[in-house]
């Protein structure tokens, strides 16, 4: 059974690294230790192998008691940063239990960046519940656009999923009204982002390769930088071009660019002397392509 399994997984991640060509892969259960996750609330977590195994690890989930309909099964966590992007999509694969169970995603924000998430101060985005009642292992797909979540949370502000860095994701368990009374098993192999086929990302963090992939040539220099720093990006074509600069909340701090602009190379300064040192992002937008990049403005 293992073998099968092992081929089963081996053969989806080619297949799907093949066809999804902009994917960032943000965990592929490659490591026995699983880094940054944890489980609560009954369900355990645990490695399925004794070993690293970069070709067909994963996550074992369980929870041991017996469990009803319409009633928690637990939920799992990993704290690690992400940064998502309008409209792409996060991606998962998941085992399925053959009963009425479903999970939900939701997105932690760490809006008051005290590196903790709580509920009265900071922001989740909760998906819809989505049903694990099939057997064997599937591909999830979610849609990262606000209209696709819920707010969960008591923070009051105007705030934006757009462009923001999470916290961590948070999944959760929970038997349905049809559940037949049973233990619960299931299994997650792969959490990752599907890039929008009209989105670019870039991070500093990975400067050459994503410089490579940037559609506009888009880049700022110096960076990190003190108080001021030149954005340069390039266009083929001529065309509507907007410039923005937004926060690490996703909220617009200004427009440098809304015109019409021809093809060639431009460079417009970005001057943060009056803004607190963090985190910034410019996203460049025209009527068929958009591209963020990161910046980080230090004093």
């Amino acid at each position: 059974m293992k073998n099968i399994l092992l081929f089963t997984l081996t053969v989806f991640f080619a297949l799907f690294l093949k066809a999804e060509s902009q994917t960032l892969i943000y965990d592929d259960f490659s490591k026995k230790d699983m880094p940054g996750w944890s489980a609560s609330d009954g369900i355990s977590m645990k490695y399925s192998y004794s070993f690293d195994n970069k070709d067909s690890g994963y996550a074992i989930l369980k929870n041991d008691n017996i469990l009803k309909p319409s009633q928690n099964a637990g939920f799992i966590t990993r704290i690690f940063p992400y940064l998502f992007t309008d409209s792409s999509y996060l991606n998962l694969f998941m085992k399925g239990v053959n009963n009425d169970l479903n999970f939900t995603v939701s997105l932690l924000f760490d809006i008051d960046d005290n590196g903790i998430f709580n509920e009265d101060q900071d922001i989740a985005l909760k998906s819809a519940p989505i049903s694990l009642n099939y057997s064997g292992w599937k591909q999830v797909k979610i849609k990262l656009k606000e209209g696709e979540f819920k707010i969960v949370s008591n923070f009051q502000d105007n705030w934006s999923v757009i462009l923001q860095q999470s916290l961590g994701i948070r999944i959760d368990f929970e038997t349905g009204k049809n559940y037949k009374d049973s233990k619960f098993e299931s299994g997650i192999a792969l959490i990752s982002e599907i890039l929008n086929k009209g989105t670019g990302f870039s991070d500093s963090n990975k400067k050459d390769k994503k410089d490579e992939q940037s559609y506009f040539k888009a880049k700022n220099y110096p960076n990190p930088f003190n108080p001021t720093t030149t954005i340069q990006y390039t266009l083929t074509e001529s065309t509507q071009v907007k410039l923005t600069v937004y926060d690490r909340l996703g909220r617009e701090v200004v427009t440098l660019v809304d015109e019409s602009q021809s093809p060639g190379t431009y460079s417009v300064n970005f001057d943060a002397s009056n803004l607190p040192s963090g985190t910034y992002f410019y996203r460049i937008k025209t009527p068929s392509k958009t591209e963020v990049k990161k910046m980080v403005f230090e004093k």
